[in-house]
Parts: structure tokens; C-alpha cells; sequence
């Protein structure tokens, strides 16, 4: 998971390089900040896979609950850090929602070459 987190961190500061080059700062700021939030949830979701692997004798309905409460943690972090962003920061809202989307494609990529479906404890 770790090698998903690096593809990710790697390929959405190409992005951002890339769309500051192209565009300048008023564009690779808000992807800069989309990748970051995407880049975020999926440190959450290491951290929230970390503490469960140190926890090796849990019951299902403590696992399910863990794993729900993981998915509304980080529904509610994204959901706050893109708000912060549109309204606080006024970010452009394509060049956020892009850099987010962006984010989340690398962490698909990212989990894909490092093999995660083998994930084993």
C-alpha cells in the first residue's frame, strides 16, 4: 500500500507541475489542492489499514464496523476539505475537481502496479 501511496504522490505532482506550467499558479494551485485531498483520504485509508492489522483478533461485526466507519470518515473528510476549497479558498472549481479526480485515478493506478489485490496480513 505504501507503493500505491508513493504512484500517487508522484503522479499528482506531475499533474501539478504539468498544470502550473501550462496555466499558471491560478490553475496548478486548485489541482495542487485536489490532489492533496485525494492524496489525504488515502492516508486515511492506509492509517485506518495499518491500526486494523495491529488488532489481529477481531470479531466480524467489529471488522465491518471499522470498515464503515472508514468509509464515512473519509466521505467526510473529503466532502469538508473540497468545501473548504470552493467556498473558503474559492479555488477554481474545475482545476479542484479535476486535481481530486486526478488523485484518486493515480490511487487506482498506484494500487494496481503494486499489486494490492495481495494484500496479506
Amino acid at each position: 500500500m505504501r507503493r500505491a501511496l508513493l504512484v500517487q504522490w508522484v503522479l499528482v505532482w506531475a499533474a501539478v507541475w504539468l498544470a502550473d506550467e501550462a496555466y499558471g499558479h491560478a490553475i496548478g494551485l486548485p489541482v495542487m489542492s485536489g490532489g492533496l485531498i485525494a492524496i489525504s483520504a488515502a492516508l486515511l485509508l492506509w492509517l485506518r489499514w495499518w491500526q486494523s492489522s495491529r488488532r489481529a483478533h477481531m470479531d466480524a461485526q467489529h471488522a465491518v464496523r471499522a470498515v464503515y466507519r472508514t468509509g464515512l470518515e473519509r466521505f467526510v473528510l473529503v466532502v469538508v476539505l473540497l468545501a473548504l476549497g470552493l467556498s473558503y479558498f474559492r479555488h477554481a472549481q474545475i482545476a479542484l475537481l479535476a486535481g481530486f479526480v486526478l488523485g484518486q485515478l493515480a490511487w487506482l493506478i498506484g494500487m494496481t502496479i503494486s499489486g494490492a489485490s495481495n494484500i496479506k496480513d
